[in-house]
């Protein structure tokens, strides 16, 4: 599997009152996650990563909206044969490419199911 996360987003894009004590926490402070990509079911052909299965969260290029740095990172997971994603993924929440379905991204449930990622890289882009 790979994911691709901002860790950057400014808390106040998407805090209220409610909501504040379960953001998922950024880098920085007063920063949370949104989930930009994730693709499940690769596998590797002819040294190229080979996908057999439509994305759980199509991909959305970044696109900072303010002039901080935005670290967004890719993981990589190796996904046992018969991983179940978590029931967010699977009814269809992630797919949607607004910003508010995204926000607030954790990858508890991944790193629960599968274990830590057997690899990862990042990149800084701002507006």
């Amino acid at each position: 599997m790979i994911l691709m996360l901002d860790l950057n987003i400014p808390d106040s894009d998407v805090t209220t009152a409610a909501y504040y004590n379960s953001l998922v926490p950024g880098l920085a402070a007063n920063t949370t996650t949104r989930l930009h990509w994730w693709g499940g079911n690769y596998t590797v052909q002819n040294g190229r990563f080979v996908n057999a299965s439509d994305a759980l969260a199509e991909y959305t290029a970044p696109r900072p909206r303010d002039s901080t740095n935005h670290t967004y990172t890719l993981y990589l997971f190796d996904q046992p044969e018969g991983y179940v994603p978590p029931e967010k993924a699977l009814d269809g929440t992630y797919y949607s490419q607004t910003a508010f379905a995204r926000f607030n991204f954790t990858l508890e449930p991944v790193v629960k199911a599968v274990g830590g990622p057997v690899a990862a890289n990042y990149f800084l882009s701002n507006a």
